[in-house]
């Protein structure tokens, strides 16, 4: 088994050697960023993101794009106002991840709060699919539901074994279990023995197992995993989005009738209307600098100017 398949909650010997020092003087300063107030982890998530704005040329000029594409009747200080935000939210998600990998768990749930928990309920053997989407609280909210509902999460492995291994002990204190995107027919084994799994699908992952569907207007390449793995194992299925609030964080969620359907299109067109609709209702939380237009229908323009 290669390293980045192994288990990476293990500690290994090799996490010792001198390159990984540097991370583990950064995951020392998160453990101590974690035992701040929540105001001052944010205004330190706030200026972060902010530095990023004005280094990171090419994420913002993606993440403007992304917004002109998709809010085309906002005024262009309208739009830089959004992506100075997302980014200063992605700023905090960053240093969040002190609080949620080493802060305490009653913390944890005091600032947590679930809309629609009663949505969670089943039939004894039933699974659940939690349709999410990569916003950037995404981690502040879906480990304290797992305190609340165990489940299991389909995520990309990172390509560092330390990181990874260090995540996964913080993660692993609440009730779910990461597995990797490489093993879907494990997630699917899950579902099958009535378990609870998550999936983020708002992603461009390219043209392989994808639809073209509508995305604020715009035709756009959208994995059909939300469909095919609810009728692998007829699973119930809720849609799930999170936000911030002054004080904490909420996630909200709302079961979605007839899915999948007898049509994957239809689907996934359902899919993506829901994700439309909570980055209307919260655009500055979404992650805008990721290309989500960026594979096109055949004989399409490219949207993204190269440099």
């Amino acid at each position: 088994m290669s390293r980045r398949h192994e288990n990476l909650d293990q500690f290994r010997g090799y996490y010792l050697h001198p390159k990984f020092w540097p991370l583990w003087l950064w995951f020392a300063l998160l453990w101590l960023v974690g035992r701040l107030p929540l105001a001052a982890i944010r205004a330190l998530g706030t200026g972060t993101g902010l530095l990023v704005y004005n280094v990171a040329k090419s994420r913002r000029r993606i993440t403007l794009r992304n917004l002109e594409l998709c809010f085309p009747e906002k005024t262009e200080q309208e739009r830089e106002q959004i992506a100075k935000d997302s980014f200063a939210g992605g700023g905090m998600a960053l240093w969040e991840s002190g609080l949620i990998w080493f802060g305490s768990l009653s913390r944890i749930r005091r600032l947590h709060k679930v809309i629609g928990i009663e949505h969670l309920e089943r039939e004894p053997g039933q699974a659940i699919l939690l349709l999410g989407m990569h916003n950037a609280c995404l981690e502040m909210t879906y480990g304290p539901l797992a305190l609340m509902h165990n489940m299991k999460i389909l995520f990309r492995v990172h390509n560092n074994p330390f990181w990874e291994y260090v995540a996964q002990k913080g993660r692993n204190r609440y009730n779910l279990t990461l597995i990797s995107n490489k093993r879907v027919s494990q997630f699917v084994q899950h579902l099958n023995d009535g378990e609870t799994g998550l999936i983020a699908a708002d992603h461009d992952l390219g043209r392989k197992n994808s639809i073209f569907a509508p995305f604020f207007g715009i035709p756009t390449a959208t994995v059909t995993t939300p469909s095919t793995l609810a009728r692998a194992s007829n699973a119930k299925v809720v849609f799930s989005c999170g936000y911030r609030t002054k004080d904490g964080y909420v996630i909200k969620l709302k079961p979605i009738d007839n899915f999948p359907s007898d049509n994957v299109e239809a689907d996934i067109v359902r899919f993506n209307a829901l994700v439309e609709a909570h980055v209307r209702e919260h655009p500055t939380e979404y992650i805008w600098m990721h290309r989500r237009f960026k594979t096109r229908p055949e004989g399409e323009a490219c949207l993204y100017k190269k440099k």
